[in-house]
């Protein structure tokens, strides 16, 4: 979750690949300067509006009777979603992508490039 309007669309995609049963592993990645050098010690104001917004997709969620669940990563964006992802024993992953061009899909593009290469498990990219 990149907690933007494409969110919409890629919870859209989790929510139609599942079923009842399916518990889904909201995933979103703090990239504040303080969330980088601390990890999960971090306790600034991005963090904390990051988990705000984490909590409230939860609530969304559940009220709807899905069983779900956030995890905040912190540094790397790819190595920390390759983590959770292997950590959770995850079935599935589903990236939104930003179908940027040139410069913007190297630097944007890197972290579905290193996911894909290093998860052993389907990785569906919504764009």
């Amino acid at each position: 979750m990149d907690f933007s309007s494409r969110d919409e669309k890629v919870l859209a995609n989790a929510l139609a690949q599942g079923n009842p049963e399916t518990e889904y592993v909201l995933i979103h990645i703090v990239e504040s300067p303080s969330a980088s050098y601390f990890g999960n010690q971090s306790d600034d104001h991005e963090t904390q509006q990051d988990q705000e917004q984490m909590d409230m997709y939860i609530s969304l969620l559940k009220d709807k009777n899905i069983k779900a669940q956030g995890i905040l990563g912190y540094r790397h964006r790819a190595k920390s979603i390759v983590k959770i992802v292997r950590e959770q024993q995850a079935d599935l992953l589903i990236l939104g992508g930003h179908g940027h061009k040139g410069l913007k899909d190297w630097l944007y593009g890197e972290t579905v490039n290193y996911v894909r290469h290093y998860v052993s498990i389907p990785v569906l990219v919504v764009q």
